[in-house]
């Protein structure tokens, strides 16, 4: 069995201790972050590692718990294999013994005649922290799924709900949010935060100027919904009115919608507007986009995010283990940060300018 490994590479917004409004770091950042979960996760119960309410994993929202995880001592990188849970439980899903310990390979197929052990249904999310560059690259095969907002939500509730910080106390507000604190410094007050978002590369600056000098148009691509109530936005309603022949048919949920605006965006709006609509595993068929018109073509905000592909051949167990993660990418580490490690030795380079 082989399998390609699609990397999405995001750059960490925030992770630590903050004072609020804050930037600075007190605490708990992205190295001693993902040991303080490692050791919180060790030998721990499938079923418990969920980092919040058990009752909410009860409910029909999926939820997040951690399948296995491993840590390279020589680069300091994690390689996370988290589970993302389908209450439902429907055809062709996995399921994970709730009993299950470690980095057991253990999983059942969903066939709609299992019985036995109580499993947890649902689908692998494979992640790679790398904190030398302060990255983390979600790796999507086509056996598991991306994401990112249950990653954060996991991490976060892992610090704020269950590890065990040496150096804070742990307090309540009265409307129940987390608060931390250092212990013996009781007035300093912290909350544990961690974002991130897509990595736009610091070199692809030069390719904005050039694309802003030549930008006509911003593109936008967007399924819109419509059904037998005729609950569509107003706006598309008075075009499609107006335009008989390009009405929705009667048995259509949807209609696939292009706005296309004369525009002249500087490179910090470009750079904007690929931050935020940049995606995380956006497939080619998938026709919601953004996009910027020049005359020789619209080139999609996707272009310019970081990413790279990882390649199993033969493989035969049917999920993949953090540690089997970890061994095939370490031999090309050097080709997958190469472009992390020319952008720090850029601002390296700038600030010692400076």
């Amino acid at each position: 069995m082989s399998d390609t490994g699609h990397m999405n590479f995001f750059k960490i917004d925030r992770c630590g201790l903050y004072r609020a409004g804050g930037n600075k770091t007190y605490g708990c950042e992205v190295d001693e972050t993902f040991s303080l979960i490692s050791s919180w996760l060790d030998g721990r119960p499938f079923a418990s590692t969920i980092p919040w309410d058990a009752q909410e994993a009860k409910s029909n929202k999926p939820s997040a718990y951690c399948k296995d995880i491993f840590k390279d001592d020589a680069t300091g990188d994690f390689f996370i294999v988290l589970w993302k849970s389908d209450p439902g439980g429907v055809e062709g899903l996995w399921g994970v013994p709730e009993d299950e310990a470690g980095s057991g390979s253990q999983v059942v197929k969903h066939n709609g005649k299992h019985r036995g052990k109580k499993v947890i249904w649902g689908r692998p999310c494979y992640y790679w922290v790398i904190p030398e560059y302060n990255v983390i690259v979600s790796i999507k095969f086509d056996h598991s799924v991306c994401d990112a907002q249950l990653f954060q939500d996991f991490v976060t509730s892992c610090i704020s709900n269950r590890v065990k910080h040496p150096n804070r106390e742990r307090t309540y507000t009265e409307q129940g949010h987390v608060r931390l604190a250092f212990v013996g410094k009781s007035d300093e007050k912290y909350r544990f935060s961690f974002s991130m978002s897509l990595k736009i590369m610091e070199t692809a600056s030069v390719g904005f100027q050039e694309l802003s000098k030549r930008v006509t148009h911003i593109v936008k691509r967007e399924t819109v919904r419509v059904d037998s109530q005729d609950a569509r936005a107003e706006w598309v309603k008075k075009f499609t009115d107006l335009v008989p022949y390009v009405s929705v048919k009667s048995k259509s949920k949807s209609r696939k919608i292009e706005i296309k605006a004369e525009a002249k965006p500087s490179v910090e709006e470009i750079r904007e507007i690929v931050e935020k609509t940049a995606k995380e595993g956006r497939s080619k068929n998938n026709w919601d986009n953004v996009g910027f018109e020049t005359e020789a073509g619209i080139v999609w905000v996707d272009k310019y995010r970081l990413k790279n592909t990882v390649k199993f051949i033969n493989r035969k167990k049917d999920l993949i283990s953090a540690k089997e993660l970890h061994n095939k990418i370490k031999d090309g580490r050097h080709n997958y940060v190469a472009k992390l490690k020319e952008e720090s030795s850029l601002r390296s380079s700038i600030s010692e300018a400076v």
